[in-house]
């Protein structure tokens, strides 16, 4: 019989337990069912709170750990996939994002049949309550435009990407930045000669979750020269 391989999820968690157990509910339903999801609580409260099931479930590994930022947490995570061994594929979900039951299927499938090393799709945006949400001015691309064009801006949300467990090669997320860690990842990983594959056949298999008080860490002229001077682009 051969072998499934074997995808690794990522996903970093701080307090907000309803949206973990959507999260994860989405994780659950996949098609593609040889998967271990490795949930990073970074010093939250409320894990605790969350539904019992996520805490049972053979196929997640609960991590915790001081609050230090998500680029720590994600690290954490790849730490204990190495360690661990045995996964093809690397994937990420933060805790507030939510995949479509095909998600990982589809991205394995435009992978292998592209013979890329990542890939990547445009996400749906909603607000938490499910309505519409609009994007953040990032540009939509009908196909991954190149090293040149990411180079001037990160279009890659880190919730639809899942590349092949060689791309960690280039190193963890540099937990110096507290904002831009994904694109300075996908910038690396690009710039070690790991082919990008925007999956266009399957689109739209990530609902990105928008808040009104903004996700995550703001952007700040300081970070975006820090990642500019750490790939040589000014």
């Amino acid at each position: 019989m051969v072998a499934v391989p074997k995808a690794a999820i990522v996903m970093p968690y701080f307090n907000e337990p309803e949206l973990l157990k959507r999260s994860v509910e989405g994780i659950l339903n996949q098609t593609y069912c040889t998967w271990k999801l490795f949930i990073v609580d970074d010093g939250s409260d409320k894990l605790n709170r969350a539904d019992h099931n996520i805490i049972q479930n053979r196929q997640i590994k609960i991590i915790n750990k001081p609050n230090s930022g998500v680029s720590d947490a994600r690290n954490r995570a790849l730490d204990h996939i190495q360690a661990e061994g045995g996964f093809s594929y690397i994937a990420y979900c933060d805790a507030d994002d939510i995949w479509d039951k095909e998600h990982l299927q589809h991205s394995i499938i435009v992978l292998e049949t592209n013979k890329a090393d990542m890939v990547y799709t445009t996400p749906v945006f909603k607000m938490i309550d499910g309505s519409p949400a609009i994007p953040y001015g990032i540009p939509f691309y009908e196909s991954f435009p190149g090293l040149d064009t990411l180079k001037k801006q990160n279009f890659i949300y880190i919730s639809s990407v899942l590349h092949r467990a060689e791309c960690s090669s280039v190193g963890e997320f540099d937990s110096t930045l507290n904002s831009l860690e994904d694109w300075d990842m996908w910038l690396r990983i690009a710039e070690a000669g790991y082919t990008i594959k925007q999956n266009t056949l399957y689109p739209s298999s990530l609902t990105y979750t928008c808040k009104p008080s903004g996700n995550g860490s703001k952007r700040t002229e300081e970070v975006y020269q820090k990642v500019l001077n750490k790939h040589n682009l000014l």
